[in-house]
């Protein structure tokens, strides 16, 4: 009768610490979902830099080497800026910036706003040239609703993913260009923006 009691013991004993572990489990897996999830999107978001200049599409690739584009921001003056690089080594520049937050809405080319310079910046070549275009210059110092921020999802903290289209006319930033201005259409954006110890949070 007592081998039966404490047989009995054991059984119940078992029982609890087999309920209590698997308690203990859901718990842990159903605090790592959230976390699993959002790295999951930022890590399936297909990023892509392309327009089309005067007609001719003009696409950039994240980097090889990081495998992301690279970007930037500056708290001063709240500026997010993104650098592009085609295949054969043109590149382009795009920045906007605001007095308080950035958020979804039209932003202007700025030559000089409170010291701030925004726009989009084409370099047409690998190396500086005469050739380079902007959609600000010195005789064209502001050009209004060059480019439209379409979203900032910020539901993982480690990978901001930020969308948005431009279509300004550039101007030739020196006399000596033989091509005056450019109409960029169809630009579209999306990309990562990682916040760390070096790139803030906003």
């Amino acid at each position: 009768m007592k081998t039966n009691l404490k047989s009995s013991q054991k059984n119940v004993q078992l029982l609890l610490l087999l309920m209590i572990a698997t308690v203990f489990s859901c718990t842990s897996n159903s605090g790592s979902k959230p976390t699993d999830g959002n790295t999951q999107t930022s890590k399936n978001t297909k990023e892509y830099f392309s327009v089309k200049i005067d007609g001719v599409l003009w696409e950039a690739f994240p980097s090889k080497e990081f495998k992301a584009y690279n970007v930037s921001y500056k708290e001063l003056g709240h500026q997010f800026s993104i650098f592009a690089e085609a295949e054969d080594g043109s590149r382009m520049d795009v920045s906007f910036h605001s007095a308080t937050e950035l958020k979804p809405g039209n932003y202007p080319s700025t030559r000089n706003d409170n010291g701030m310079l925004s726009g989009v910046f084409y370099f047409p070549e690998a190396k500086s040239s005469d050739k380079e275009m902007a959609s600000t210059t010195f005789e064209y110092p502001v050009q209004e609703n060059t480019v439209q921020l379409l979203s900032i999802d910020k539901s993982d903290k480690k990978a901001y993913v930020i969308e948005g289209t431009f279509s300004p006319t550039l101007h030739a930033v020196y006399e000596t260009n033989p091509k005056k201005s450019s109409k960029l259409t169809e630009g579209k954006f999306k990309v990562i923006y990682r916040p760390d110890a070096m790139n803030p949070a906003f």
